[in-house]
């Protein structure tokens, strides 16, 4: 698992003109390689004698050929990003220099580092625990102000005090089990069920806050997506530009223009929402348009919001109401447009909820901001504030197989199963745990993992 060859990669894209050039080297030899193509400013400096958290001005030399001038910043082990030595070179963003300069570091003894390596060896190093490890690609990917809030809260450790009260009262809890067990002749009992049951309540409530706030944080991390929904000609595609200022929707009065589905972000409140516009829900003969309408229905179950769009002027409620029933969603936000040239809609007649029901004319940007701003508190950011959220699927799962775990203690207690099988269950449960940490992990996790950040981090 851990790779003693010293690593070489960009910290900054590689595509396109810069002023500026990064490059990050890690390793036992780091220091030696950049020594060999380093002549700094003071002659009298030797690179290797230097102090951590030092930056040297020099020179990017190549036999006796100087290329550029340069930045060289040291961090020595084990107070450095990976727990190695590491060299973070500093060059002017020309494409030759930049080739260059890799080409050198390889020359020399280093090799291009695979996607995600340096993180990599801080997580083997002992520089951060697995959870952390990720939200620093989250971080990187983050495209809002509240999805980049929590990668910094995951980034600093934020799961990890909760996951370490969560193992402490695990262990605990075998402890209690195993004393029971050796002092199961003398009829001693160290703990009453009752005290047991209190302390697995207090388990399953910690994990199930956990679990519930996946379904916000993956939201947040992905977007929360919203999905127009209505009968061909009702506005979607004219709401959904207006939603972003932008013609990005075809529209026109032939029923079925939109056969596939078209998608766009916008930023509400340092909130990502994911706007999608789907086909007109109706009966067709056209194979085409049949698919288009299936494609709808299966995103109607993904979504975390739908607009019911509908034509003011034709209101018929029942029909409104039955289309609603047959959406199955969570939250349905029921939205009238073409208010301008409807007759007016008597609120206080309708059987609608009228706390997400909108009056709005797409053409004209009439209510649109209300709807917007209906958006924007659609996520609740006091829970963002007050509590820690997860984001990883598999930190999700991990936490559902905990949770899974306990449940098993506890039949266990109910049954009277001897504390020696009852511990196999707390085992099995601090294993999870230990998977969301990378205190239990194996080589294809890790992999996986880290195969999705980018080169050089």
């Amino acid at each position: 698992m851990i790779n003693k060859e010293t690593i070489a990669a960009p910290a900054t894209s590689s595509s396109g003109l810069g002023a500026i050039f990064l490059v990050r080297i890690s390793g036992k030899e780091s220091i030696d390689i950049v020594e060999n193509i380093f002549r700094p400013v003071n002659s009298r400096k030797i690179l290797r004698n230097q102090k951590s958290h030092s930056v040297h001005l020099g020179y990017l030399s190549n036999n006796g050929k100087d290329l550029d001038q340069v930045l060289v910043s040291l961090f020595r082990y084990p107070h450095s990003y990976t727990g190695e030595d590491m060299v973070e070179i500093s060059c002017h963003g020309s494409s030759y220099i930049r080739d260059k300069l890799l080409q050198l570091l390889i020359e020399k003894g280093a090799r291009m580092a695979r996607p995600g390596e340096f993180t990599m060896r801080a997580f083997i190093n002992g520089k951060m625990d697995l959870s952390q490890a990720e939200a620093v690609a989250d971080l990187i990917y983050a495209e809002s102000e509240y999805s980049h809030r929590i990668a910094m809260m995951q980034m600093r450790g934020g799961i990890f005090p909760i996951i370490k009260e969560l193992r402490k009262e695990l262990i605990q809890f075998a402890s209690i089990l195993e004393l029971e067990l050796d002092f199961s002749e003398e009829n001693v009992e160290f703990y009453s069920k009752e005290d047991l049951y209190k302390l697995l309540d207090k388990l399953e409530n910690k994990l199930k806050g956990l679990i519930d706030s996946f379904s916000l944080g993956n939201a947040i991390k992905q977007g929360v997506s919203v999905v127009l929904v209505g009968a061909p000609n009702s506005g979607k595609s004219t709401l959904f530009n207006a939603l972003l200022k932008e013609n990005r929707a075809i529209v026109s009065k032939i029923p079925g223009t939109t056969r596939d589905v078209i998608e766009e972000s916008l930023i509400l409140d340092g909130i990502r929402f994911r706007f999608i516009d789907t086909a007109g829900i109706r009966q067709t003969e056209d194979d085409i348009e049949k698919i288009s309408i299936q494609k709808t229905i299966e995103i109607i179950r993904k979504a975390q919001l739908i607009i019911y769009l509908f034509d003011a002027t034709s209101f018929e409620e029942e029909r409104i109401l039955n289309d609603i029933s047959k959406i199955r969603a969570s939250r349905i936000f029921i939205v009238a447009n073409k208010i301008d040239i409807a007759n007016k809609i008597d609120l206080k007649m309708i059987k609608i909820d009228l706390s997400s029901f909108f009056q709005i004319s797409a053409k004209l940007g009439i209510g649109i901001n209300g709807l917007k701003n209906a958006l924007s508190n659609f996520v609740d950011r006091k829970i963002l504030d007050q509590k820690m959220v997860i984001t990883q699927w598999r930190h999700y799962e991990a936490f559902i197989g905990t949770l899974d775990s306990i449940y098993e203690i506890r039949k266990g207690i109910e049954r009277g199963l001897s504390e020696d099988l009852i511990a196999m269950d707390i085992r099995q449960a601090l294993h999870f745990l230990g998977e969301v940490t990378g205190d239990v992990s194996t080589d294809n996790l890790l992999e996986n993992i880290f195969s999705k950040f980018c080169i050089g981090k």
